[in-house]
């Protein structure tokens, strides 16, 4: 495990330990889950069941294919 040292703004620091209080955790707990949300991204299982759960979405023409002609537009 590896010790990095970070120096923060007063009110900052005081910000982030009442957070960390709020969510049951201590200061290293809330950063380290905050850093790891941030370089390792993952869904949450609910979305990750969610994929090939709906057909793809048509594409701009597609769309327009249901659509009449356009009319002529008038002159400024």
């Amino acid at each position: 495990m590896t010790n990095v040292t970070i120096t923060l703004e007063d009110q900052v620091a005081q910000d982030l330990q009442a957070r960390a209080r709020t969510e049951g955790l201590n200061v290293e707990e809330w950063i380290e889950r905050l850093v790891r949300r941030h370089v390792h991204p993952e869904w949450p299982e609910s979305v990750r069941a969610l994929v090939g759960a709906w057909p793809d979405a048509p594409t701009a023409e597609e769309l327009r294919q249901s659509h009449g002609q356009d009319l002529a537009r008038e002159p400024w």
